[in-house]
């Protein structure tokens, strides 16, 4: 009985020591991890140090920056970018001037141009120029080596008739590129490749390629401002052609502004051609060379801006960045805009046309595609008169649905890096063409074709994103979807 009861003992104390050695712990484990232990104290002291580190930092940083200004000497000793503008002031540098950011970044100021410093004064974020005439480009920094095409992992032998895209993380996008291999650039690549190897970079026309005011054919030309004429390149139709390079003895020059007609209806042999004349006859105001951009400048575009991580994806769906006509935005700001028709035909599906609009409108408006009725929302409505050959189409015969066309700039969020518009609105032409037969599609005799870029509003965003190269639209074709870019290179 006394073994018995001791060992009724023995068990109770094993058990109470046990009970007591488990508070124990559970106590040192809540001291060492629980909400006030010593791990979260120890996360909260180090987020503390780290928070007061980064302040730190922040405040010497914006010291420095302060100091940077009121000396206007950036640190590696050249002028200061901010001291080469004057908010929207058009006082122009009378010379060509080095400069750099509070961050060591080099820019190139050329003469006959200032900064815009009440837009931005950081490179990596997109630093603007303008010349006395309100023309903006933007500064893309760019070293000799990054100054090249967009190289891709999959080699395509032949992509004619369908979408290709390429391998790898974020692939960029091509479409009916017919062997990329065979393309060849019609700009000065040695030219520009030596000036970008001198200044650090090159200049892009911040917003697409616009009619100049003064041309006959304009909506800004003083005689088309109230009735805000749209024009095309249809002859028939007693309009002045956009497929010009002069008005009679006078050179026609495009304009890099906002909220402007969008210079379409134009083929890439007078692309390249107007685009040289922006800056020509003016060699004593100007320190740069001006040309249509070529898919080298494209490319090299198109990596700055998907270098932020959050932009990265842009090369494979573009519809949050441009005008497209699947996006769907309903604008909140007053636009200008040309709302235009495409007719699909409903007895063959292979046969369409497009509606050119007669005027350009202002107003708060949706974008992408919507199929117009004859009854119901007024905004969807077709009145044939609105539209230079709406008569020739009957909703019983043809599927109607809007494209709109958008003024140059119009969308903030259509913005990257300060430059308007490089996804959607327009295709761009540049200077990379081919010669291909209909049987070979290699370079060789036949038609010259010229690479498009970044897609329209007749398109996707997703399929024809920032990246893409459309390659089967030959040089001379002009349609209301096809426009351009100037690039500038100084010399």
């Amino acid at each position: 009985m006394i073994r018995k009861k001791e060992r009724g003992i023995t068990l109770i104390a094993l058990v109470v020591t046990i009970i007591v050695l488990i508070i124990l712990a559970t106590v040192s484990i809540n001291m060492v991890v629980g909400e006030n232990g010593l791990i979260k104290k120890a996360e909260q002291a180090r987020d503390a140090y780290e928070e007061s580190s980064k302040k730190e930092v922040e405040g010497l940083n914006s010291m420095l920056e302060e100091m940077m200004k009121e000396t206007g000497v950036g640190p590696h000793g050249l002028p200061l970018v901010d001291t080469l503008g004057g908010g929207s002031s058009n006082v122009v540098l009378e010379s060509t001037v080095d400069a750099e950011d509070v961050n060591g970044n080099k820019i190139v100021v050329p003469r006959g141009f200032f900064v815009r410093t009440d837009i931005e004064t950081k490179v990596n974020d997109g630093i603007v120029i303008e010349d006395k005439q309100g023309n903006q480009f933007v500064w893309v920094p760019c070293t000799e080596e990054q100054y090249k095409k967009h190289e891709y992992n999959t080699k395509i032998i032949d992509d004619t008739q369908k979408s290709t895209d390429d391998t790898g993380n974020n692939p960029w996008k091509t479409y009916c590129y017919r062997k990329y291999i065979d393309w060849e650039e019609e700009s000065n690549v040695e030219t520009n490749t030596k000036s970008v190897k001198e200044n650090g970079g090159f200049y892009i026309g911040r917003y697409e390629a616009g009619i100049p005011d003064n041309a006959s054919f304009s909506i800004n030309n003083e005689s088309n401002k109230e009735t805000m004429t749209y024009y095309t390149n249809n002859s028939t139709n007693g309009n002045k052609s956009k497929n010009v390079t002069k008005e009679g003895e006078k050179d026609l020059k495009p304009v890099s502004k906002q909220g402007v007609q969008a210079w379409n209806y134009i083929n890439q042999t007078n692309a390249v051609e107007v685009s040289k004349n922006m800056y020509s006859g003016a060699e004593s105001s100007y320190d740069v060379t001006s040309q249509l951009i070529d898919g080298i400048a494209w490319d090299r575009t198109v990596e700055w801006i998907a270098s932020e991580n959050e932009k990265a994806n842009i090369v494979t769906d573009s519809k949050e960045y441009g005008n497209y006509a699947y996006n769907g935005k309903e604008l909140k700001e007053d636009v200008l805009y040309a709302q235009h028709v495409w007719a699909d035909s409903k007895s063959n599906v292979n046969i369409g046309a497009w509606i050119g609009a007669k005027k350009y409108k202002k107003g708060k408006i949706k974008l992408g595609a919507e199929k117009l009725i004859e009854n119901g929302e007024e905004r969807l409505k077709y009145i044939a008169e609105d539209y230079i050959d709406g008569k020739s189409y009957s909703l019983e015969t043809h599927i109607l649905s809007k494209r709109i066309e958008l003024a140059t700039g119009s969308v903030s969020n259509f913005k990257l890096k300060n430059i308007y518009d490089m996804a959607g609105n327009m295709w761009e032409w540049t200077t990379e063409t081919g010669y291909h037969s209909t049987s070979l599609h290699v370079a060789t005799t036949g038609t010259k074709y010229a690479v498009l870029r970044g897609g329209g509003f007749d398109n996707g965003g997703d399929t024809y994103a920032i990246s893409c190269r459309y390659g089967n639209s030959d040089a001379t074709r002009s349609v209301v979807y096809f426009g351009f870019r100037v690039v500038l290179y100084v010399k």
